[in-house]
Protein backbone atom coordinates (compact mmCIF):
# COMPACT_ATOMS: atom_id res chain seq x y z
CA UNK A 1 0.00 0.00 0.00
CA UNK A 2 0.94 3.36 -0.63
CA UNK A 3 2.10 5.46 2.14
CA UNK A 4 -0.50 8.08 2.52
CA UNK A 5 0.33 9.58 5.85
CA UNK A 6 -2.54 9.62 8.55
CA UNK A 7 -4.29 6.24 8.00
CA UNK A 8 -5.50 4.73 10.68
CA UNK A 9 -7.75 1.05 9.79
CA UNK A 10 -9.20 -1.14 12.53
CA UNK A 11 -8.75 -4.72 11.36
CA UNK A 12 -11.13 -7.05 12.14
CA UNK A 13 -10.00 -9.87 9.98
CA UNK A 14 -7.24 -9.83 7.68
CA UNK A 15 -5.92 -12.20 4.55
CA UNK A 16 -3.37 -9.66 2.94
CA UNK A 17 -1.30 -12.93 0.70
CA UNK A 18 1.63 -14.06 1.11
CA UNK A 19 4.83 -11.78 2.48
CA UNK A 20 8.48 -12.54 3.92
CA UNK A 21 7.00 -13.26 7.53
CA UNK A 22 5.35 -16.42 5.82
CA UNK A 23 6.87 -20.06 6.66
CA UNK A 24 9.13 -21.51 3.75
CA UNK A 25 9.45 -17.86 1.73
CA UNK A 26 13.30 -18.51 2.45
CA UNK A 27 15.45 -21.72 2.60
CA UNK A 28 16.38 -22.77 5.86
CA UNK A 29 19.79 -23.34 4.17
CA UNK A 30 19.61 -19.05 3.79
CA UNK A 31 21.66 -17.41 6.29
CA UNK A 32 19.95 -15.72 9.21
CA UNK A 33 21.52 -13.82 12.06
CA UNK A 34 20.29 -13.88 15.45
CA UNK A 35 16.88 -12.69 15.69
CA UNK A 36 16.67 -9.21 17.04
CA UNK A 37 14.81 -8.48 20.56
CA UNK A 38 14.05 -5.07 21.33
CA UNK A 39 13.41 -4.07 25.39
CA UNK A 40 12.23 -0.92 26.27
CA UNK A 41 10.49 0.93 29.32
CA UNK A 42 10.60 3.99 30.94
CA UNK A 43 13.99 4.25 33.13
CA UNK A 44 17.91 4.10 31.44
CA UNK A 45 18.72 0.88 32.36
CA UNK A 46 16.78 -2.31 33.02
CA UNK A 47 16.61 -5.62 35.13
CA UNK A 48 19.68 -7.49 33.94
CA UNK A 49 18.36 -10.62 34.41
CA UNK A 50 15.38 -10.46 31.94
CA UNK A 51 17.67 -9.32 29.20
CA UNK A 52 20.11 -12.08 30.14
CA UNK A 53 16.94 -14.58 29.53
CA UNK A 54 16.46 -13.43 26.53
CA UNK A 55 19.75 -13.90 25.26
CA UNK A 56 20.41 -17.29 26.71
CA UNK A 57 17.46 -18.30 24.25
CA UNK A 58 19.33 -17.14 21.61
CA UNK A 59 18.02 -13.83 20.59
CA UNK A 60 20.11 -10.47 19.86
CA UNK A 61 18.61 -8.29 22.61
CA UNK A 62 19.39 -4.63 22.88
CA UNK A 63 17.64 -2.29 25.66
CA UNK A 64 15.52 0.86 24.05
CA UNK A 65 14.68 3.55 27.01
CA UNK A 66 11.93 5.19 26.80
CA UNK A 67 12.46 8.29 28.38
CA UNK A 68 10.45 11.17 28.32
CA UNK A 69 8.27 9.82 25.28
CA UNK A 70 6.96 12.27 22.70
CA UNK A 71 8.25 12.42 18.96
CA UNK A 72 11.63 11.65 19.62
CA UNK A 73 10.41 7.77 21.52
CA UNK A 74 8.37 7.94 18.15
CA UNK A 75 11.27 8.47 15.93
CA UNK A 76 13.12 5.63 17.51
CA UNK A 77 10.42 2.87 17.58
CA UNK A 78 9.87 3.95 13.25
CA UNK A 79 13.90 3.56 13.06
CA UNK A 80 14.04 0.07 14.13
CA UNK A 81 12.60 -1.46 10.60
CA UNK A 82 15.70 0.24 9.08
CA UNK A 83 18.62 -0.57 11.03
CA UNK A 84 20.94 -3.49 11.06
CA UNK A 85 18.33 -6.03 9.43
CA UNK A 86 19.10 -8.23 6.37
CA UNK A 87 16.77 -9.28 4.18
CA UNK A 88 13.23 -10.39 5.00
CA UNK A 89 14.60 -10.29 8.60
CA UNK A 90 12.32 -9.19 11.40
CA UNK A 91 12.42 -7.75 14.40
CA UNK A 92 10.28 -8.00 17.81
CA UNK A 93 9.07 -5.76 21.08
CA UNK A 94 8.70 -6.32 24.78
CA UNK A 95 7.84 -2.84 26.60
CA UNK A 96 6.62 -2.78 30.36
CA UNK A 97 4.60 -0.16 31.91
CA UNK A 98 4.18 3.39 29.81
CA UNK A 99 6.11 2.14 27.07
CA UNK A 100 4.02 -0.59 26.40
CA UNK A 101 1.44 1.86 26.18
CA UNK A 102 2.68 3.90 24.03
CA UNK A 103 4.20 1.04 21.83
CA UNK A 104 0.73 -0.46 21.73
CA UNK A 105 -1.12 2.68 20.41
CA UNK A 106 1.62 3.32 18.12
CA UNK A 107 2.20 -0.33 15.71
CA UNK A 108 -2.03 -0.12 16.03
CA UNK A 109 -1.89 1.66 13.10
CA UNK A 110 -1.18 0.09 10.17
CA UNK A 111 1.44 2.60 8.12
CA UNK A 112 4.14 2.40 11.51
CA UNK A 113 4.75 -1.05 10.53
CA UNK A 114 6.25 -0.55 7.21
CA UNK A 115 6.75 -3.96 4.99
CA UNK A 116 5.80 -6.23 8.23
CA UNK A 117 9.35 -5.64 9.43
CA UNK A 118 7.64 -6.06 13.62
CA UNK A 119 6.73 -9.70 14.14
CA UNK A 120 5.98 -9.70 17.75
CA UNK A 121 5.17 -7.22 20.33
CA UNK A 122 4.88 -8.09 23.97
CA UNK A 123 2.91 -5.35 26.77
CA UNK A 124 3.77 -5.50 30.30
CA UNK A 125 1.25 -4.19 32.34
CA UNK A 126 0.56 -0.72 30.18
CA UNK A 127 -2.00 1.69 31.27
CA UNK A 128 -3.26 2.26 28.29
CA UNK A 129 -4.02 -0.37 25.43
CA UNK A 130 -5.75 -0.29 21.93
CA UNK A 131 -9.66 -0.61 20.69
CA UNK A 132 -10.14 -4.51 22.19
CA UNK A 133 -12.69 -5.21 19.45
CA UNK A 134 -10.22 -4.56 16.38
CA UNK A 135 -6.63 -6.60 15.71
CA UNK A 136 -3.07 -5.40 14.94
CA UNK A 137 -2.43 -5.15 11.44
CA UNK A 138 0.72 -6.21 9.68
CA UNK A 139 0.29 -10.15 10.84
CA UNK A 140 2.07 -9.03 14.39
CA UNK A 141 2.08 -11.53 17.28
CA UNK A 142 0.50 -9.02 20.23
CA UNK A 143 0.17 -10.11 23.79
CA UNK A 144 -0.74 -8.05 26.62
CA UNK A 145 0.14 -8.60 30.34
CA UNK A 146 -2.52 -6.82 32.86
CA UNK A 147 -2.91 -6.33 36.66
CA UNK A 148 -6.13 -7.47 37.56
CA UNK A 149 -7.53 -4.69 39.71
CA UNK A 150 -5.77 -1.75 37.80
CA UNK A 151 -7.31 0.54 35.61
CA UNK A 152 -6.27 0.49 32.17
CA UNK A 153 -7.63 3.47 28.93
CA UNK A 154 -9.29 1.55 26.14
CA UNK A 155 -7.88 4.22 23.39
CA UNK A 156 -10.32 4.19 20.33
CA UNK A 157 -10.17 6.01 17.11
CA UNK A 158 -12.28 6.77 14.06
CA UNK A 159 -11.46 3.73 11.80
CA UNK A 160 -11.57 5.79 8.36
CA UNK A 161 -9.34 5.08 5.48
CA UNK A 162 -7.26 8.08 5.08
CA UNK A 163 -8.37 9.59 8.53
CA UNK A 164 -6.58 9.44 11.85
CA UNK A 165 -9.55 10.48 13.74
CA UNK A 166 -9.85 12.16 17.59
CA UNK A 167 -9.39 9.37 19.93
CA UNK A 168 -11.62 8.78 22.97
CA UNK A 169 -10.56 6.95 26.29
CA UNK A 170 -12.48 4.99 27.76
CA UNK A 171 -11.36 3.63 31.53
CA UNK A 172 -11.59 0.07 32.52
CA UNK A 173 -11.01 -1.43 35.60
CA UNK A 174 -9.28 -5.14 34.76
CA UNK A 175 -10.76 -8.22 36.43
CA UNK A 176 -9.72 -11.18 36.91
CA UNK A 177 -10.52 -13.03 33.14
CA UNK A 178 -11.53 -16.49 32.83
CA UNK A 179 -10.70 -19.57 34.66
CA UNK A 180 -7.64 -19.88 36.95
CA UNK A 181 -5.36 -18.71 34.28
CA UNK A 182 -6.89 -15.28 33.92
CA UNK A 183 -7.41 -15.40 30.20
CA UNK A 184 -9.29 -11.55 28.64
CA UNK A 185 -11.60 -12.09 26.10
CA UNK A 186 -10.54 -8.99 23.71
CA UNK A 187 -9.38 -8.84 19.67
CA UNK A 188 -5.64 -9.89 20.66
CA UNK A 189 -4.42 -12.62 23.22
CA UNK A 190 -4.64 -11.04 26.35
CA UNK A 191 -3.76 -12.31 30.39
CA UNK A 192 -4.64 -10.73 33.71
CA UNK A 193 -2.35 -11.18 36.88
CA UNK A 194 -3.36 -11.02 40.44
CA UNK A 195 -0.09 -8.80 40.91
CA UNK A 196 0.74 -5.60 40.70
CA UNK A 197 2.66 -3.76 38.30
CA UNK A 198 6.20 -4.62 37.99
CA UNK A 199 5.54 -8.05 38.97
CA UNK A 200 7.68 -9.37 35.92
CA UNK A 201 10.80 -7.12 36.57
CA UNK A 202 12.84 -8.91 39.15
CA UNK A 203 14.95 -6.28 40.56
CA UNK A 204 11.75 -4.46 42.12
CA UNK A 205 10.04 -4.87 44.94
CA UNK A 206 6.92 -5.56 42.97
CA UNK A 207 8.52 -9.14 41.88
CA UNK A 208 6.33 -11.56 41.93
CA UNK A 209 7.79 -14.77 41.27
CA UNK A 210 4.52 -17.07 40.13
CA UNK A 211 3.11 -14.81 37.54
CA UNK A 212 6.92 -13.79 36.37
CA UNK A 213 7.04 -17.04 35.37
CA UNK A 214 3.65 -17.44 34.12
CA UNK A 215 4.12 -14.60 31.82
CA UNK A 216 7.38 -15.79 31.05
CA UNK A 217 6.08 -18.77 29.65
CA UNK A 218 3.27 -17.11 27.14
CA UNK A 219 5.85 -14.56 25.89
CA UNK A 220 8.78 -17.02 24.79
CA UNK A 221 6.17 -19.09 23.11
CA UNK A 222 4.63 -15.86 21.25
CA UNK A 223 7.94 -15.15 20.25
CA UNK A 224 9.05 -18.01 19.30
CA UNK A 225 5.63 -18.28 16.99
CA UNK A 226 6.58 -15.56 15.81
CA UNK A 227 10.45 -15.98 14.87
CA UNK A 228 9.58 -19.64 14.05
CA UNK A 229 12.01 -20.80 16.65
CA UNK A 230 9.83 -23.87 18.04
CA UNK A 231 11.98 -26.21 20.22
CA UNK A 232 10.74 -29.77 21.01
CA UNK A 233 11.03 -29.94 24.39
CA UNK A 234 9.53 -33.29 24.45
CA UNK A 235 12.50 -35.11 22.93
CA UNK A 236 14.70 -33.75 25.53
CA UNK A 237 12.19 -34.82 28.04
CA UNK A 238 12.37 -38.37 26.71
CA UNK A 239 16.17 -38.56 26.50
CA UNK A 240 16.30 -37.01 29.83
CA UNK A 241 14.32 -39.98 31.40
CA UNK A 242 15.63 -42.73 29.17
CA UNK A 243 19.26 -41.70 30.25
CA UNK A 244 18.48 -41.80 34.12
CA UNK A 245 15.72 -44.28 34.35
CA UNK A 246 16.44 -46.57 31.88
CA UNK A 247 20.37 -46.33 30.13
CA UNK A 248 21.58 -44.88 33.05
CA UNK A 249 24.41 -42.57 31.92
CA UNK A 250 24.95 -39.82 34.07
CA UNK A 251 26.56 -37.06 31.62
CA UNK A 252 23.74 -37.74 29.12
CA UNK A 253 21.13 -37.48 32.27
CA UNK A 254 22.90 -33.97 33.09
CA UNK A 255 23.24 -33.07 29.15
CA UNK A 256 19.45 -32.58 29.51
CA UNK A 257 19.30 -29.68 31.84
CA UNK A 258 19.79 -26.14 30.81
CA UNK A 259 23.01 -24.10 31.39
CA UNK A 260 21.73 -20.70 31.20
CA UNK A 261 19.50 -20.71 34.60
CA UNK A 262 20.40 -22.62 37.49
CA UNK A 263 19.55 -26.05 36.89
CA UNK A 264 17.66 -27.92 39.40
CA UNK A 265 15.38 -30.69 40.11
CA UNK A 266 13.19 -31.44 43.27
CA UNK A 267 11.39 -34.63 44.05
CA UNK A 268 8.92 -32.87 46.23
CA UNK A 269 7.22 -34.33 49.13
CA UNK A 270 10.42 -35.87 49.86
CA UNK A 271 12.36 -32.37 49.19
CA UNK A 272 15.31 -34.19 47.48
CA UNK A 273 17.13 -33.43 44.72
CA UNK A 274 19.82 -30.67 43.12
CA UNK A 275 20.43 -26.71 42.26
CA UNK A 276 23.44 -26.26 40.12
CA UNK A 277 25.63 -28.06 38.00
CA UNK A 278 27.62 -29.35 40.83
CA UNK A 279 24.96 -30.75 42.88
CA UNK A 280 23.14 -32.22 40.11
CA UNK A 281 25.86 -34.51 38.97
CA UNK A 282 26.90 -35.64 42.93
CA UNK A 283 22.67 -36.12 43.50
CA UNK A 284 22.37 -38.16 39.87
CA UNK A 285 25.78 -40.28 40.52
CA UNK A 286 25.18 -41.01 43.78
CA UNK A 287 21.48 -41.00 44.58
CA UNK A 288 19.83 -41.71 41.96
CA UNK A 289 21.09 -43.38 38.51
CA UNK A 290 22.35 -46.42 40.71
CA UNK A 291 19.43 -46.54 43.22
CA UNK A 292 16.68 -47.60 41.55
CA UNK A 293 15.58 -51.56 41.13
CA UNK A 294 15.89 -53.35 37.70
CA UNK A 295 12.00 -53.64 38.28
CA UNK A 296 11.28 -50.19 37.94
CA UNK A 297 8.76 -49.23 35.20
CA UNK A 298 7.53 -46.05 34.14
CA UNK A 299 3.42 -45.74 32.24
CA UNK A 300 2.48 -42.08 30.65
CA UNK A 301 -0.55 -41.49 31.52
CA UNK A 302 -0.90 -37.81 30.37
CA UNK A 303 1.45 -35.23 28.99
CA UNK A 304 0.74 -31.41 28.64
CA UNK A 305 3.63 -29.45 26.98
CA UNK A 306 4.23 -25.58 27.03
CA UNK A 307 6.92 -23.45 25.32
CA UNK A 308 9.15 -23.95 27.96
CA UNK A 309 7.81 -26.44 30.37
CA UNK A 310 6.61 -30.22 30.26
CA UNK A 311 4.21 -31.57 32.96
CA UNK A 312 3.49 -35.45 33.08
CA UNK A 313 1.40 -37.77 35.07
CA UNK A 314 3.03 -40.56 34.79
CA UNK A 315 2.50 -44.53 36.88
CA UNK A 316 5.55 -45.63 38.84
CA UNK A 317 5.88 -49.17 39.66
CA UNK A 318 8.86 -50.75 41.25
CA UNK A 319 9.79 -53.54 43.95
CA UNK A 320 11.20 -52.38 46.46
CA UNK A 321 14.95 -54.48 46.49
CA UNK A 322 17.17 -51.77 47.73
CA UNK A 323 17.20 -48.21 49.21
CA UNK A 324 16.32 -45.58 47.00
CA UNK A 325 17.27 -41.96 48.90
CA UNK A 326 15.39 -39.76 46.08
CA UNK A 327 12.16 -40.77 46.95
CA UNK A 328 12.12 -43.40 49.74
CA UNK A 329 15.12 -41.61 51.86
CA UNK A 330 16.22 -43.40 54.88
CA UNK A 331 13.72 -46.50 54.11
CA UNK A 332 15.74 -49.81 54.04
CA UNK A 333 14.57 -52.27 50.94
CA UNK A 334 11.03 -54.34 51.99
CA UNK A 335 10.74 -56.25 48.90
CA UNK A 336 7.50 -54.75 48.54
CA UNK A 337 5.79 -53.75 45.42
CA UNK A 338 5.64 -50.42 45.09
CA UNK A 339 2.92 -48.31 42.87
CA UNK A 340 2.86 -44.86 42.75
CA UNK A 341 1.37 -41.75 40.71
CA UNK A 342 3.85 -39.03 39.66
CA UNK A 343 2.13 -35.90 39.09
CA UNK A 344 1.97 -31.98 39.49
CA UNK A 345 0.14 -31.94 43.39
CA UNK A 346 1.02 -30.26 46.61
CA UNK A 347 1.57 -32.90 49.54
CA UNK A 348 -0.64 -31.82 52.72
CA UNK A 349 0.16 -31.50 56.39
CA UNK A 350 1.42 -34.17 58.13
CA UNK A 351 2.08 -34.91 61.82
CA UNK A 352 5.62 -33.32 62.75
CA UNK A 353 6.18 -36.55 64.86
CA UNK A 354 6.18 -38.92 61.99
CA UNK A 355 9.55 -36.84 60.74
CA UNK A 356 12.44 -36.74 62.22
CA UNK A 357 13.97 -34.22 63.77
CA UNK A 358 17.59 -34.72 62.44
CA UNK A 359 18.85 -37.01 59.74
CA UNK A 360 20.55 -39.26 62.17
CA UNK A 361 17.29 -40.21 63.06
CA UNK A 362 15.75 -41.53 60.36
CA UNK A 363 14.21 -44.72 60.85
CA UNK A 364 11.17 -46.90 59.06
CA UNK A 365 8.64 -45.91 61.59
CA UNK A 366 8.43 -42.38 60.12
CA UNK A 367 7.18 -41.12 56.89
CA UNK A 368 9.83 -39.73 54.56
CA UNK A 369 8.28 -36.73 53.55
CA UNK A 370 8.56 -32.83 54.50
CA UNK A 371 4.69 -32.06 54.83
CA UNK A 372 3.58 -28.46 54.56
CA UNK A 373 7.43 -27.35 53.84
CA UNK A 374 6.86 -29.11 50.57
CA UNK A 375 4.13 -27.83 49.13
CA UNK A 376 5.07 -24.09 50.46
CA UNK A 377 8.61 -24.35 48.65
CA UNK A 378 6.73 -24.68 45.49
CA UNK A 379 5.79 -21.15 45.58
CA UNK A 380 8.45 -19.36 47.47
CA UNK A 381 11.20 -20.78 44.73
CA UNK A 382 14.73 -22.53 45.41
CA UNK A 383 16.13 -18.85 45.25
CA UNK A 384 14.26 -17.62 48.34
CA UNK A 385 16.61 -17.28 51.48
CA UNK A 386 14.05 -18.49 54.36
CA UNK A 387 12.95 -21.97 51.85
CA UNK A 388 14.58 -23.38 49.23
CA UNK A 389 13.20 -26.38 46.73
CA UNK A 390 15.49 -29.79 47.54
CA UNK A 391 17.03 -29.59 50.66
CA UNK A 392 17.62 -33.51 50.89
CA UNK A 393 17.48 -33.55 54.33
CA UNK A 394 15.83 -36.28 54.40
CA UNK A 395 18.81 -38.39 53.19
CA UNK A 396 21.68 -39.01 55.93
CA UNK A 397 24.19 -38.88 54.00
CA UNK A 398 23.98 -36.05 52.23
CA UNK A 399 25.00 -33.47 55.10
CA UNK A 400 26.14 -35.04 58.41
CA UNK A 401 24.99 -31.18 59.83
CA UNK A 402 21.86 -31.64 58.51
CA UNK A 403 19.84 -28.79 60.01
CA UNK A 404 17.63 -29.28 63.01
CA UNK A 405 13.88 -27.67 61.70
CA UNK A 406 13.46 -30.38 59.64
CA UNK A 407 9.64 -32.02 60.21
CA UNK A 408 9.23 -28.54 62.10
CA UNK A 409 5.91 -28.04 60.13
CA UNK A 410 3.02 -27.55 63.06
CA UNK A 411 1.72 -24.07 63.15
CA UNK A 412 2.82 -22.01 66.05
CA UNK A 413 -0.68 -21.49 66.98
CA UNK A 414 -1.16 -25.03 67.31
CA UNK A 415 1.63 -25.27 69.79
CA UNK A 416 0.85 -22.88 71.82
CA UNK A 417 -2.82 -23.56 72.32
CA UNK A 418 -2.43 -27.56 72.17
CA UNK A 419 -5.12 -27.43 69.06
CA UNK A 420 -5.39 -29.85 66.68
CA UNK A 421 -6.89 -30.22 62.63
CA UNK A 422 -8.89 -32.46 61.99
CA UNK A 423 -5.95 -33.19 59.57
CA UNK A 424 -3.44 -33.45 62.53
CA UNK A 425 -5.68 -35.97 64.21
CA UNK A 426 -6.34 -38.03 61.28
CA UNK A 427 -2.45 -38.31 60.84
CA UNK A 428 -1.71 -38.87 64.50
CA UNK A 429 -4.18 -41.74 64.28
CA UNK A 430 -2.68 -42.77 61.01
CA UNK A 431 0.90 -43.25 63.33
CA UNK A 432 -0.49 -44.54 66.03
CA UNK A 433 -1.32 -47.80 63.18
CA UNK A 434 1.65 -47.50 61.85
CA UNK A 435 3.80 -48.18 64.91
CA UNK A 436 1.55 -51.56 65.76
CA UNK A 437 2.53 -52.75 62.27
CA UNK A 438 6.24 -54.37 61.23
CA UNK A 439 8.55 -51.60 60.06
CA UNK A 440 8.93 -53.09 57.06
CA UNK A 441 5.28 -53.26 56.36
CA UNK A 442 4.60 -49.57 57.86
CA UNK A 443 6.11 -47.24 55.99
CA UNK A 444 5.72 -49.07 52.53
CA UNK A 445 1.70 -49.19 52.77
CA UNK A 446 1.22 -45.82 53.97
CA UNK A 447 3.64 -44.87 51.07
CA UNK A 448 1.45 -46.35 48.46
CA UNK A 449 -1.49 -44.09 48.96
CA UNK A 450 0.89 -40.87 49.28
CA UNK A 451 1.24 -38.95 45.44
CA UNK A 452 4.12 -38.06 44.45
CA UNK A 453 5.54 -35.09 43.02
CA UNK A 454 7.98 -34.37 40.53
CA UNK A 455 8.97 -30.70 39.47
CA UNK A 456 11.98 -30.36 36.82
CA UNK A 457 13.59 -27.40 35.18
Amino acid sequence: MPNRGNRNVGIISSNLGPNHNDPGFLSKDFPHSPPKLYITAEDNDFDLLTVNEWRSEGFNVEYIPMGNGGNEYRMKLESLSRSNLGPCETYGIIAYGDAASFCLEHFHVLDNNPEFKLCCLIAYYPTRIPDTRTKFPGGIHVLVHLSTGEEVGIVKQTQIVGIQGKKRTDKRKIDRGMGSGGTMQVSYPSYTYNAVPGFAEHDLDEFDRVSAELSWTRSLATVQRAFRRDVDLEKVLEQNIESKFYNRHLQQTLSTYTAHKSPHVTYVPTLTGAIGSEELQRFYSEFFIDRNPESMKLTLLSRTIGSDRVVDELHVSFKHTQEMPWILPGVPPTNKKVEILLCASSSGLLDPKVVPKKASDAGVKRLPVMGRRAAKSVLVGYDESDEGEATNELIPEWDDDANDDVGNTADEGDKSNGAKTKETEKDEETTERLEEKKPEQSTLSQEQHEDSKTQGD
